[in-house]
């Protein structure tokens, strides 16, 4: 999310973000965010805050998951260089 935030990333980006998910996929099981309230706040206001999960190491997991695509992504850049 912290890509489509704006800098404030506040209640309203939040939630901009999650309408704009939700339209372009269905409806998740489960929304893994950091503990940021905006994420919350907007989660409570969409009616699907009984499937956020909110947890300190929680989210890392969830960004680590994108590494091997930008690994990936910057070894074909390097390629395309020469």
């Amino acid at each position: 999310m912290e890509s489509f935030a704006t800098k404030t990333r506040d209640k309203k980006a939040a939630l901009k973000v999650f309408k704009k998910a939700v339209r372009q996929h269905r409806q998740p099981e489960l929304n893994v965010t950091d503990r940021l309230r905006s994420c919350g706040a907007a989660l409570r206001e969409i009616g699907a805050a009984h499937r956020q999960e909110a947890g300190r190491w929680m989210n890392d997991r969830v960004e680590t998951l994108h590494l091997p695509f930008r690994r990936r992504e910057r070894a074909m850049l390097r390629f395309r260089r020469m």
